[in-house]
């Protein structure tokens, strides 16, 4: 990572080198767990997904905004968040772990954190309007498969869930770009649709859905949205 961000002109190949390291070195983890009956080469799919798109989202946020020094400070540093999310991977394999509720928050958080890396992103390369909806949709379903594997589902049935959740996001980039938002507002706003969406589905599959949890959801939603709103028209 620290040589990917250091050396100029940007060696994009060493950031593709380094996800798919991470995919092996993870699959390669959650295989070693004892309980584990991972046999076929695709059992461990689900669990790639947030330590690949974390190598990316880093190396590609860490590209546009570090600089001199502080771009070996970030590589060096990204050891430490990617140690814990390879941890909770690991530890997430067997639902009746002792760790298995730290591994989940782990995961959790860095789902949202690696979710508004890209958004983030995304708005700053100035994309285009179909580009950047499509991005947000791909990112979007690829991070829900996350939170939502923990409900123990079939792959199928996640990754139908997940689509879902990416297309809604999707139609959400696509209105943000009618709305007098942009940069890092457009991002939270997405960040706080993505929440929204994940929180309900989540709780909807694990027959945990009730009108209290739902108003909480939606809550925090709005609330984040209202600040949102507020930054960007005093601020």
């Amino acid at each position: 990572m620290t040589a990917f961000l250091a050396i100029e002109p940007t060696q994009n190949w060493l950031l593709l080198l380094l996800a798919g390291l991470a995919a092996l070195g993870t699959d390669a983890i959650v295989r070693s767990h004892p309980p584990s009956r991972f046999h076929r080469l695709d059992d461990t799919a689900l669990f790639l997904f947030v330590p690949v798109l974390f190598t990316l989202g880093a190396g590609v946020f860490f590209e546009d905004v570090a600089s001199g020094h502080w771009t070996i400070a970030a590589g060096l540093l990204s050891v430490i968040p990617y140690w814990l999310i390879l941890y909770a991977e690991y530890e997430s394999v067997d639902i009746r772990a002792e760790r298995y509720q730290v591994a989940r928050l782990i995961l959790n958080g860095a789902t949202y954190i690696i979710a508004f890396l890209f958004f983030a992103t995304i708005y700053d390369f100035q994309l285009s309007l179909l580009t950047a909806s499509f991005a947000a949709g791909v990112v979007s379903l690829l991070l829900s498969i996350e939170v939502l594997r923990e409900e123990a589902m079939d792959a199928a049935r996640t990754i139908t869930y997940a689509v879902a959740i990416g297309v809604l996001l999707a139609e959400g980039a696509w209105a943000t770009h009618f709305l007098p938002l942009d940069g890092l507002p457009a991002a939270v706003f997405l960040l706080m649709a993505f929440y929204l969406m994940t929180g309900l589905m989540h709780n909807y599959l694990g027959n945990r859905l009730t009108t209290r949890t739902a108003g909480e959801f939606a809550g925090v939603a709005v609330a984040g949205l209202a600040t949102v709103l507020l930054f960007h028209t005093y601020f």
